[in-house]
């Protein structure tokens, strides 16, 4: 990351990748979904939470699965968890051997319903944080929202309190319902290809759906690799396991220690000092 990038990010709890996927990968992650569209489940209208603002005709899509599908419609998918243009961000938040805990997809169509805005700060959850120490920022679980298709201003999809991630007091109600203080949330306008990056516990959620054409969003969610939020009992490799690069079988893996004092530069020059004296 930049140090621009650092900074809109400690600010904010967000950053979008711009470009994050090619063209080429858009094109084929979308006639992917094209192909599986029939495995859309739609959901009742329960994420609004009885918001009045944020309640719509129908309910958002979801699809998973997406790592399982036969190929070629799976590769993009698989590329994109450990994808070249995304892993050095999460490696800044989270550290080298971060783990994927989760991912999906989410359409609208015009008018589907929003949802009610949760997490910011409070309570502390422990797999789920922002704190800053000795120059470094550091992550509970962070999510990459991969866009497949434009999502322009005022049309809805993702939008969130900017540095609520750092919140000290519990969000009143009518806030998270988006029924006051609207002013102050941000929706985030991105073009197909550009990746949302935001910690999990930034104020987040989603507004009605007003685009005409279909929003598409790939939901990558990871975690430091000593953390698991869903693994209980002994780790089990998915039946794809074997089919992955070693960079994706890393990823989708059982949490484990990893010490990385060796990778501090200046942890290494003064143990070479100390060996030459």
């Amino acid at each position: 990351m930049t140090e621009t990038e650092k900074y809109l990010f400690d600010v904010h709890g967000y950053l979008v990748i711009k470009g994050a996927l090619s063209a080429e990968e858009v094109a084929a992650a979308n006639a992917a979904i094209d192909h599986h569209a029939a495995k859309i489940q739609i959901r009742p209208n329960d994420l609004a939470h009885g918001s009045k603002t944020l309640e719509g005709k129908t309910g958002r899509g979801d699809l998973g699965g997406i790592l399982t599908w036969e190929k070629p419609h799976c590769e993009v998918f698989r590329q994109m968890v450990v994808h070249p243009n995304i892993t050095p961000y999460l490696e800044e938040l989270l550290g080298p051997g971060f783990r994927l805990e989760g991912l999906g997809i989410i359409t609208m169509e015009k008018g589907a319903e929003g949802f009610w805005f949760h997490e910011g700060g409070t309570p502390y959850d422990r797999s789920r944080f922002y704190h800053y120490h000795n120059g470094r920022m550091y992550c509970g679980m962070t999510n990459v929202a991969v866009q497949l298709t434009d999502v322009g201003p005022g049309e809805g999809g993702f939008a969130c309190l900017p540095g609520s991630h750092k919140a000290n007091y519990a969000c009143p109600g009518e806030i998270r319902l988006y029924e006051a203080h609207q002013e102050c949330f941000a929706q985030i306008p991105a073009k197909a290809g550009d990746a949302i990056l935001f910690a999990e516990c930034l104020m987040h959620g989603a507004l009605p759906w007003e685009g005409k054409h279909q929003r598409r969003s790939v939901i990558n969610r990871y975690n430091s690799g000593v953390v698991a939020e869903g693994l209980m009992g002994t780790y089990t490799q998915p039946p794809f396991y074997a089919e992955l690069t070693e960079a994706q079988q890393a990823v989708i893996s059982a949490p484990r220690y990893r010490h990385e004092f060796a990778k501090d530069e200046e942890v290494r020059t003064t143990i070479a000092a100390r060996a030459k004296g």
